[in-house]
């Protein structure tokens, strides 16, 4: 069964390359194991759809996704979504409304919490969306696995960013991919590029351990993997106090918390 990230949903297409890129950082990329792809789900027949993609569309065009992924990952990481210049003339009259986007905030740099408030790429891409749009945001926080519950509930509007969703499910429509990044295991910069006999951390979702199952190259040397809650931060501090060698995240946060 095909998956990917959806604003998040995730699929892993599994590459070969080890990479020693950002060893001169507080943080490196010790091994690549995939591309995450990132991209927003509706629930099928929802006009909503149409919306979104037209104003992601102007964005793309404009460079507005270019510019924030810079912004927040010190390099473009944007994929060819498709770009048209004033897409949204297309749709006519835009009715004002609330729009509520699903998003894990457990996914830095995507979407997380600083302090009270809710900050991250997607954060901003979805805030620059509304404003095409004459919309209001509201940001539901939602765990990423709860997303075929939290969109046939209603709850949500759409699952926004870190949010698996199946690509072949009749029931959802995907937009096309806007920001690619890389899933990876990460260390500290001055530590080893070995993942033999290293005690890695991951999340507690059944994804993150499928992610490691799926490189034999990775499971096979690996000395210890311990499954722990909370999300890039806490993964990071991790390694800042020396509680593990390696962690699984995303190049994007590596980046993230290499430059923040």
């Amino acid at each position: 069964m095909k998956k990917r990230i959806i604003c998040a949903a995730l699929a892993l297409a599994m590459v070969l390359s080890l990479c020693g890129c950002g060893s001169d950082g507080k943080y490196k990329v010790v091994k690549s194991l995939g591309s995450q792809e990132y991209s927003i789900g509706f629930r099928n027949g929802d006009s909503t759809y149409h919306y979104i993609d037209k104003a992601l569309k102007e964005l793309a065009y404009e460079g507005v996704i270019d510019e924030l992924s810079t912004q927040w990952f010190g390099s473009s990481r944007a994929v060819s979504f498709p770009s048209q210049k004033d897409a949204l003339s297309e749709l006519g009259y835009i009715a004002e409304r609330t729009f509520i986007i699903g998003v894990d905030l457990d996914s830095a740099p995507m979407a997380f919490t600083k302090g009270e408030e809710y900050v991250g790429f997607d954060i901003d891409l979805a805030g620059k969306v509304c404003e095409k749009l004459g919309w209001v945001l509201k940001i539901q926080p939602i765990h990423s696995e709860d997303a075929y519950v939290e969109l046939n509930s209603g709850n949500i509007d759409c699952a926004w960013g870190g949010v698996v969703l199946d690509t072949e499910c009749p029931d959802y429509t995907i937009l096309e991919t806007y920001v690619s990044t890389d899933v990876v295991l990460a260390g500290k910069g001055s530590g080893s590029s070995s993942v033999r006999d290293k005690l890695l951390y991951i999340g507690t979702t059944q994804s993150a351990l499928d992610t490691i199952n799926a490189s034999s190259s990775v499971s096979r040397k690996i000395g210890q993997i311990t499954r722990i809650n909370g999300g890039a931060s806490e993964y990071f501090s991790a390694l800042d106090n020396g509680d593990c060698d390696l962690i699984l995240t995303s190049e994007a946060a590596v980046d993230y918390f290499n430059t923040h």
